[in-house]
């Protein structure tokens, strides 16, 4: 009976309330319990750990992300100023804008890194994925929108300078004209022999003069 009862699994309380173990057994279940309860806890500080470092990793992303959204927004800005309407210094508006789409092309790079790192989280599983989807997708309409833009303004430049040279070019053969006009309108025949030769020879000039503008003209 004796033996039966020291078999027994008996716990008492020390003074201060704390269960004593008194066996084996008690010693390795309470052991198991700190283990257990501690490697949950490595578990969450490790959990925690990721997330943080998934959320630092997110918000990098997005300050990018709104620093190349609003340095697109100044140069849409600037793309879609119609200065080619007004004709004057068209030249320096053309190499102005020569150097615009030099700045634009220099900084391409920008939305490539931006499309590495966004891309790079998404295929990792990050908890922010759809909306760093969405944010690269707008982002890379407004680039598409801003090279359109570009394009065209430097299209309509071209088409402006052009049109002004076009314009000068008919001014000058009008000027020419009207210069000349006199001696083909001109009654005038002579009236010697002597008088003849000489408005003859002025005639011959003209022809001449005449056959120099042809080829403008006609351009």
């Amino acid at each position: 009976m004796l033996s039966s009862f020291r078999k027994r699994r008996v716990q008492k309380m020390d003074p201060s309330g704390v269960k004593v173990l008194e066996t084996a057994e008690d010693i390795q279940e309470r052991r198991q319990q700190v283990l257990d309860r501690y490697h949950r806890f490595k578990e969450l500080s490790t959990l925690r750990r990721q997330k943080l470092e998934d959320s630092y990793r997110f918000q990098f992303f997005q300050r990018d992300a709104e620093e190349l959204e609003k340095w697109i927004q100044e140069k849409l800005q600037i793309a879609s100023d119609e200065n080619y309407k007004d004709p004057t210094n068209l030249q320096g508006k053309l190499q102005k804008h020569q150097a615009f789409e030099a700045e634009v092309q220099a900084n391409s790079g920008a939305i490539v890194k931006l499309d590495e790192t966004g891309n790079l989280m998404i295929s990792e599983g990050h908890f922010a994925s759809e909306t760093i989807r969405s944010r690269l997708l707008e982002l890379h309409r407004q680039w598409e929108l801003l090279l359109e833009k570009m394009r065209e303004k430097g299209i309509k430049l071209l088409q402006a300078q052009k049109l002004v040279q076009y314009l000068r070019e008919c001014e000058d053969v009008m000027d020419w004209i009207n210069d000349k006009e006199a001696i083909v309108t001109s009654e005038e025949l002579g009236q010697d022999l002597e008088h003849v030769e000489v408005l003859q020879k002025k005639f011959e000039e003209f022809q001449t003069d005449l056959a120099a503008h042809e080829e403008r003209v006609n351009e």
